[in-house]
């Protein structure tokens, strides 16, 4: 269970709850909580560059994240896990930081930093005390005007990155996930690895990735989130950097998405790895902006969230069948997939967790959820949306990502959504959406035992 860090947060978590009962929860809920914390600065650069400062005190920290509209989705055909590899070089040398002199200076100014590669966007962060996080501007502003991309480089962290691979796929769960995303998206990017496969690496040099850093790590097609305490002169500091880089003489368009295709039926598959049974429930879900997403996700907390929720306390308490089950649903601006995950007590048949699991789905197709359920998973979207921003690095992070796919306010948009949404609405979204005969993967990962 989530604790808050801080007792204020807790109270404050719970006078919203409150509130959320209430038959107006969307308008009850103070508007301090339904806003990333802190005092937001949107601006431009004249070389496109999106700048967000969130001003906030809490703690005499600064988060830097620097997000790449560039993904998986965005990779030339033959060349799957570019942008992943191209995350990791990032760190292998620029024109004023050699190899692995970004770790070690940032270390010794005793921050931390990392990055991330989504299909639909590339995120670096830093974190340092607030006296010192210009720093980040330095290093970020200098790779994206002068990666090296030495050949041994390249080749030393191709290896790595096989290694990685391989590690995924014996990995049972991981194994599992990537070939259920990969049916359920067969032939869309979103079907992709992220890492690519072992063919595609090694086809993949110096000239590739040098192309796809010159084609997406441009200051017109990234977003700068600077969060924490800051001083009056963030915003100079920012421009003094970043702000210096040229503007790209004319900007390529970013490859259009083509719509997802899913299975028109529920189509099953099967794996043989590891020693416990693993179940993996994919169906197609909307985009993040579409309007039926808040309530869907809201659903899915009625149905897998907290001890309370529908599938724990039938298929783990009640019935003992499952160690643990969860749902989740993706955010990005595309076709998504609703993802129902469990691990199967030893010695219970995989077919009654199958049976169970759809038999509860077609329960709350058939009926809305009672009104205590809709209040408890109101709950807990208020409390999420309080921890889940409690710290700066969350927010900056948070903010990034929404300014990078959607826009600034899309989070606080998404929140209030889902408080609004009552049980008819929420009846009428697992009509349209919680129907596996209607489209989806089933995929079982069974022990070695059972092939």
């Amino acid at each position: 269970m989530r604790r808050p860090a801080a007792a204020a947060n807790a109270a404050l978590a719970a006078n919203v709850a409150n509130a959320a009962n209430t038959a107006n929860a969307a308008n009850a809920v103070p508007d301090l909580l339904t806003r990333l914390p802190g005092r937001a600065r949107l601006a431009s650069l004249s070389n496109g560059l999106t700048v967000c400062l969130l001003a906030n005190l809490q703690a005499p920290i600064v988060t830097t994240a620097l997000y790449y509209r560039a993904g998986t989705r965005d990779e030339p055909a033959g060349h799957g896990g570019v942008a992943h590899f191209l995350e990791h070089m990032m760190f292998k040398g620029s024109a004023r930081f050699g190899p692995g002199e970004i770790d070690r200076r940032t270390q010794a100014l005793g921050g931390s930093n990392n990055a991330f590669t989504s299909h639909d966007a590339t995120a670096y962060h830093f974190n340092f005390a607030a006296d010192r996080w210009r720093e980040a501007l330095a290093i970020e502003a200098d790779r994206m005007a002068g990666l090296t991309l030495a050949p041994a480089d390249v080749e030393s962290e191709r290896q790595v990155i096989v290694e990685e691979i391989a590690m995924y796929a014996s990995e049972p769960w991981d194994a599992l996930e990537l070939a259920v995303q990969a049916r359920l998206f067969d032939g869309h990017p979103y079907g992709r690895p992220v890492l690519g496969t072992r063919e595609e690496l090694l086809a993949t040099d110096a000239a590739t990735l040098a192309g796809f850093h010159r084609r997406f790590y441009r200051p017109d097609n990234a977003v700068l989130v600077v969060a924490g305490e800051l001083d009056d002169e963030a915003f100079a500091a920012v421009d003094e950097t970043l702000g210096r880089l040229p503007a790209p003489a004319e900007r390529a368009p970013r490859p259009q998405l083509p719509a997802a295709v899913f299975p028109a039926g529920l189509v099953r598959l099967e794996r043989h790895k590891g020693e416990m049974a693993r179940l993996l429930l994919a169906l197609p879900a909307p985009p993040g902006g579409h309007p039926d997403h808040p309530a869907l996700q809201l659903l899915l907390s009625v149905l897998a969230t907290g001890r309370a929720s529908r599938l724990q306390r039938t298929m783990v308490d009640e019935r003992q069948l499952c160690v643990w089950i969860s749902a989740e649903i993706s955010e990005g601006p595309a076709d998504g997939q609703i993802a129902i995950a469990a691990e199967v007590v030893p010695g219970i048949e995989p077919a009654r967790v199958e049976a169970d699991l759809l038999a509860e789905l077609a329960a709350l197709v058939a009926a809305p959820p009672a009104p205590p359920e809709v209040a408890r998973a109101r709950q807990i979207a208020v409390a999420d949306w309080v921890f889940g921003h409690e710290r700066v690095h969350q927010q900056a992070l948070a903010a990034g990502f929404a300014l990078a796919l959607y826009d600034l306010g899309f989070l606080e948009r998404h929140l209030q959504a889902m408080l609004a949404v009552d049980a008819p609405r929420l009846h009428e979204v697992a009509a349209r959406w919680l129907r596996p005969e209607a489209g989806g993967v089933l995929g079982w990962s069974l022990p070695r035992a059972e092939e």
